[in-house]
C-alpha cells in the first residue's frame, strides 16, 4: 500500500512555501486525493511524485527524529543514528546529489537527457556544489548517480546509501558483556600494566574462552569511552588512593578570608635537593627544612634545617615562628607522619607523667591532616615553589630520579670536571641557612595571586603580627637539649668549648639547651633551675703578643685575666684555711715545748768531737758554694706565664740579651739548640736586630 504525504510535510521537506508548492504541483498536474477528517486539505501518493520530491522527502524524514520506512512493514537494519559521522554525512551528501540531478533532468527536453546528464557532472566536477564535491569526491559520474537513484527508490531509506564496505568485520568491532569484563579483569590491576600488555592479556583469555577477539583498536576505543566515565574507578585500582585523591575526588575549596594571620600555623618537613654537609659527620647530604607556614598570609615563619625530620627540629622551629609572629597561633595544622604525631607535641599518654603536651601547655590546638592528602596543607604548594631556589644552589642533586644534572649521571666526566673546577661543592649548615632565608625573604615581597589579590605576604603578615611572647617560656619548651658533664674546661658540645664564670669549681651534670641556628652560646640548667648562659670559648693565639693581631692579644688578655682572678680566689680561700690550720700546729708545737721542759734537766746533750766538727764545717761551705753559684734568675720551668718554647726562649732571650744576666749552662744549651728550629727562622730577622741594638747600648755604656 502507497503511502501518501499532506502538503505540508511535501512543501517542508522541499523546503518551499505552500504558495510555491501548490503552484508547482499544479503545474505538472500531481495527483491528489481529498484528505479525511477535520482540516482536510490535499494528500498525494508517495510513488506518483517525481523522483526529485521522493528523495528531498526521504532526506527530510532521515534527518529527522521520526526516521521510519515509507512501507507499512517496518524494516529490520541499520538507522542513520547507527552509523559512524563520516558514514552519515556522505550519505546524507549522495540523497542531495540525487535531488539535484534528478531535478536537472527533469527540466531537460526530450532527446537531450545525455546532453544534460553529461553536463550535470562537468558542473560538480567543476565546483558548482563545493560542499557536495568536498565530502563526495571527484570520483562521481552520472552512472553512479543513476544507480543511487535506484537504490534509494527500491529501499526507500537514505540509509541504504551508506557506504556498506566492512560489513564482513563488523563482529570485531561487537564487544559484548564477555569480552568487556575479561578486558576490564586485565586492564584494571594494581601493577598498572600498560594498555597494550592488558590488551594482549585479554586477547589470551578470550581465545582460552573460545570467543572471537575484536581488534585492538575496537578495544582501546571501549576502553577510553569507559574511562571517560569511570575515572574514579580507573585511577584507584591502577594508581591506588593517593593518586585518586590527586586526579579524581572531589575537591574541597577553602575561604582564607574567614581566617587571620596567625590563627592557623601549618607545619611540615621537605628533604632538600642539594646537598648539605653533616656537621655531625662530616658527610653530604640532603637536610630535611621543617618550616612552620601562616595559612592566612601564605607567609614562611620559622623553620629548622636538620640531617632528618625529628620532634627537636620541629619544636625549634615552632619557637622561631612564634618568635617572628609576635603571639602564640590558635591551631596548629600538623602532617600525619611519625614525627609531628610523636606524644612530645599532642600530650598523648603524658598523664600518668604528670607533663603534659608541648602545644597544650601553650594553650594551641593540634589538627593533624589527612594522610597522603597534600592539598590540606598549602605549605607543599610553598615547596614546590622552593624548587627555585634549590636548582639555583651549586649541589643541586635533581628533584626526581629522571631530573638529576649530568654530572651525577655515569660516564659524565666533563661535567663532573666543570663542577669542581668551578668550586662546586656541598653548602656548610651556616650557608644552607643563609641560601633560604635570603629566597624566603624574595618570596614574601612578592605579589601572588589566589587569596592574596596581589598582595605581598610580608604586607598581610606584619599587618596581622602580635606585641610579642615570652621568649624565656619558648627558651624553656623549645630548644635542644642535652646532658653534659661540667669539666675545668667548661661544657664540651660539637667540639666547641663553652664557659662562664657561675660554672666554676663544678663537676656535676647538667641539662644544656641550645638553638641550632645560634650556636654562640648554651644555656645551662640543674633541676630545671636556670645556672647561666655560657658563651662559646675562643682559642687563644700561642704567640699572641709577638705574632699575633691586637684580636688575638685581646683574647689572651682576657682570659689570663680571668684565669689569675679565679687563681686569687681560690688562694684567698685556701690562705683562710691554711691560717687556721697554722695557728692550730703552733698550739700542738707550744704543748710539745712544754712537755721538753718537764723532762729530766740533769740529761745534757753530749759535747760534739772534733770529727762531727769538722763535718759541719765542710757542709756550711759547700752550701756557701751552692748558694754563690745559683743563678740570678727563676728558671723557665718556675714560671706560669710561659707555656710553649717561644714564650721560654723570649723569656731567656730577655734575660741574657737585653739584662745582661749570666745563664745556667742547660738553658744555654736549650738556646742554642732552639735557634737550630724551623719556628726560630720565624723570628730570626728579629732576634738578630735586637741583639745588634742591645750590643751598640752596651758598647756605648
Amino acid at each position: 500500500m502507497c503511502k501518501h504525504y499532506p502538503s505540508a510535510k511535501i512543501y517542508t521537506a522541499l523546503g518551499v512555501t505552500r504558495q510555491a508548492f501548490e503552484k508547482r504541483a499544479k503545474l505538472e498536474g500531481w495527483p491528489f486525493r481529498t484528505r479525511q477528517g477535520r482540516g482536510g486539505g490535499k494528500e498525494y501518493a508517495f510513488d506518483t511524485l517525481p523522483e526529485s520530491v521522493r528523495t528531498a522527502i526521504l532526506k527530510h524524514e532521515a534527518c529527522t527524529a521520526d526516521v521510519c520506512p515509507v512501507s507499512s512493514t517496518p524494516t529490520q537494519g541499520p538507522t542513520l543514528d547507527s552509523l559512524s559521522d563520516k558514514k552519515r554525512a556522505k550519505a546524507l551528501a549522495r540523497a542531495d546529489l540525487v535531488a539535484l540531478y534528478t531535478s536537472h533532468l527533469s527540466k531537460a527536453k526530450r532527446g537531450g537527457k545525455a546532453e544534460a546528464k553529461t553536463l550535470f557532472i562537468a558542473a560538480y566536477k567543476g565546483g558548482a556544489w563545493p560542499q557536495l564535491l568536498g565530502t563526495l569526491g571527484v570520483k562521481v559520474s552520472w552512472k553512479t548517480i543513476e544507480r543511487w537513484k535506484v537504490t534509494l527508490r527500491e529501499e526507500q531509506s537514505v540509509v541504504a546509501l551508506a557506504d556498506g564496505r566492512g560489513k564482513g568485520n563488523a563482529a570485531r568491532t561487537v564487544m559484548t558483556e564477555q569480552h568487556t569484563d575479561i578486558l576490564l579483569k586485565a586492564v584494571l590491576n594494581p601493577n598498572s600494566t600498560t594498555i597494550s600488555e592488558s590488551i594482549d592479556t585479554a586477547m589470551g583469555l578470550m581465545s582460552i574462552q573460545g570467543l572471537y577477539c575484536p581488534s585492538e583498536k575496537t578495544m582501546r576505543r571501549w576502553l577510553q569511552r569507559w574511562k571517560e566515565t569511570h575515572f574514579g574507578t580507573w585511577v584507584f585500582t591502577r594508581e591506588g588512593k593517593k593518586s585518586w585523591n590527586d586526579k579524581a575526588a572531589f575537591f574541597i575549596e577553602r575561604d582564607y578570608d574567614l581566617i587571620e594571620v596567625g590563627d592557623i600555623m601549618v607545619a611540615d618537613g621537605h628533604v632538600l635537593n642539594f646537598e648539605t654537609t653533616n656537621p655531625w659527620t662530616g658527610k653530604p647530604q640532603r637536610m630535611e627544612l621543617v618550616m612552620w607556614y601562616d595559612m592566612a598570609s601564605n607567609c614562611p615563619l620559622g623553620w629548622e634545617i636538620m640531617p632528618t625530620e625529628n620532634t627537636q627540629a620541629i619544636a625549634s622551629a615552632f619557637r622561631r615562628a612564634c618568635i617572628a609572629l609576635g603571639k602564640y597561633p590558635r591551631i596548629a595544622y600538623l602532617d600525619n607522619g611519625r614525627a609531628f604525631r610523636s606524644k612530645y607535641f599532642n600530650g598523648t599518654k603524658f598523664e600518668q607523667t604528670g607533663i603534659g603536651g608541648l602545644f597544650q601547655e601553650l594553650g594551641v590546638q593540634t589538627i593533624f591532616a589527612w594522610p597522603y592528602h597534600g592539598q590540606s596543607k598549602t605549605i607543599e604548594r610553598f615547596f614546590g615553589t622552593l624548587h627555585q631556589l634549590e636548582q639555583w644552589v651549586p649541589s643541586y642533586v635533581g628533584n626526581c630520579i629522571d631530573n638529576k644534572p649530568p654530572r651525577l649521571h655515569r660516564g659524565e666526566t666533563m661535567h663532573r670536571k666543570a663542577y669542581e673546577g668551578t668550586g662546586g661543592r656541598p653548602l656548610t649548615m651556616e650557608e644552607t641557612h643563609v641560601a633560604v632565608a635570603r629566597w624566603i625573604d624574595k618570596y614574601i615581597n612578592k605579589p601572588q595571586r589566589g587569596h592574596l589579590n596581589g598582595r605581598c605576604p610580608a604586607e598581610l603578615f606584619v599587618a596581622g603580627r602580635g606585641p610579642g611572647v615570652d621568649e624565656q617560656q619558648l627558651r624553656h619548651l623549645m630548644m635542644v637539649k642535652e646532658y653534659r658533664k661540667i669539666t675545668r674546661e667548661g661544657i664540651k658540645l660539637f667540639g666547641e668549648r663553652y664557659y662562664s664564670p657561675e660554672l666554676y669549681s663544678r663537676t656535676h651534670s647538667v641539662q644544656v639547651r641550645y638553638d641550632m641556628h645560634d650556636m654562640s652560646c648554651v644555656h645551662v640548667y640543674r633541676d630545671g633551675e636556670f645556672i647561666c648562659t655560657a658563651p662559646k670559648v675562643a682559642k687563644v693565639h700561642p704567640a699572641a703578643n709577638l705574632l699575633g693581631n691586637t684580636g688575638h692579644q685581646a683574647e689572651f688578655k682576657k682570659q689570663v685575666t680571668f684565669r689569675k682572678a679565679q687563681e686569687k680566689d681560690a688562694a684567698g680561700y685556701v690562705k683562710g684555711v691554711l691560717d687556721s690550720a697554722l695557728e692550730d700546729q703552733q698550739q700542738r708545737m707550744k704543748e710539745l715545748e712544754v712537755k721538753k721542759d718537764e723532762k729530766d734537766e740533769s740529761k745534757q746533750p753530749k759535747p760534739l768531737t772534733q770529727a762531727k766538727i769538722t763535718s759541719i764545717e765542710a757542709a756550711k761551705v759547700k752550701a756557701m758554694d751552692a748558694r754563690k753559684s745559683a743563678p740570678a734568675y727563676t728558671p723557665p720551668a718556675e714560671m706560669p706565664d710561659i707555656l710553649n718554647e717561644l714564650d721560654k726562649y723570649e723569656y731567656l732571650f730577655t734575660l741574657s740579651i737585653q739584662k745582661g744576666v749570666a745563664l745556667r749552662d742547660p738553658d744555654l744549651e736549650w738556646m742554642e739548640y732552639f735557634e737550630t728550629t724551623d719556628e726560630y727562622d720565624n723570628i730570626k730577622a728579629r732576634c738578630e736586630q735586637r741583639k745588634r741594638f742591645y750590643a751598640r747600648k752596651q758598647a756605648s755604656n
